[in-house]
């Protein structure tokens, strides 16, 4: 992925991100709410006993926003670290996603204290989680083209 494009969806992902964290907790309770009953109805649809909460629908919310993140870090990041770099160098690259991860929670969290809404350190854990998931699926797409990449290498020599 090209440096700029990178930087674009990243910028439009962080907006996203952070302009949910800015609503106030009236409006946030609301989108919540609606995102929820339509999570219900599909779960009642599919004849799955579960019964959601907005507690539940947040922390998703958290998790599978900062897994998108954790995707494009993984899927920008990872590819820049080579085999003929030194390990330290290996270490830093693959580090970057799950580092800027950690940051973006943390700004996510201190955005909330604007908003009038509380900051949470487990909501922070959450997004990290969401971020080493995205990543890791990142890291397996990679590989998995890498190996197709090879083999079909391999097969026209």
């Amino acid at each position: 992925m090209k440096k700029r494009t990178f930087i674009i969806i990243m910028a439009v992902v962080l907006l996203f991100i952070w302009g949910h964290s800015l609503l106030p907790q009236s409006s946030s309770a609301a989108e919540s709410g609606w995102i929820m009953q339509i999570m219900q109805a599909v779960l009642d649809f599919l004849h799955i006993p579960v019964k959601l909460t907005q507690h539940i629908v947040r922390k998703l919310a958290h998790f599978t926003e900062y897994s998108g993140a954790g995707l494009l870090l993984g899927l920008y990041f990872f590819p820049r670290v080579k085999d003929e770099e030194g390990v330290k160098q290996k270490i830093r690259k693959a580090a970057m996603p799950f580092a800027a991860g950690l940051f973006i929670g943390f700004m996510d969290e201190t955005v909330q204290l604007f908003s009038g809404r509380g900051a949470l350190i487990v909501d922070v854990w959450i997004d990290f989680a969401g971020i080493c998931f995205g990543a890791a699926i990142s890291g397996a797409i990679l590989m998995i083209v890498s190996k197709i990449k090879k083999k079909k290498n391999a097969q026209t020599l």
